[in-house]
């Protein structure tokens, strides 16, 4: 959930909205006089080696070698990186 408030109103209870973010909700502190959203408190997630494992794990094997022979060697996938970046340069 998202909590849109004051700077005053998170002033009075700072704790409160505290509290909120670390249980995974979002406080936007927003400055009424120019309605402008000046801050977005958030909870940051924690690394989890056993979960990153697992996510490696399940991820192994989807890059086969011979579906990617442009990538045969260290130069060639910087040439194909450097290209695929041309490549989406936009100017607009």
């Amino acid at each position: 959930m998202t909590f849109t408030v004051s700077i005053s109103q998170f002033r009075e209870q700072i704790a409160d909205y505290i509290a909120k973010a670390k249980e995974g909700h979002t406080v936007i502190l927003k400055d009424e006089k120019k309605d402008q959203e000046i801050v977005q408190l958030v909870r940051t997630k924690e690394f989890n080696p056993e979960t990153f494992g697992k996510a490696l794990e399940d991820a192994s094997g989807v890059f086969m070698r011979e579906d990617h022979p442009e990538w045969r060697t260290k130069n060639d996938v910087i040439r194909w990186l450097k290209q695929s970046r041309k490549a989406s340069d936009r100017n607009f």
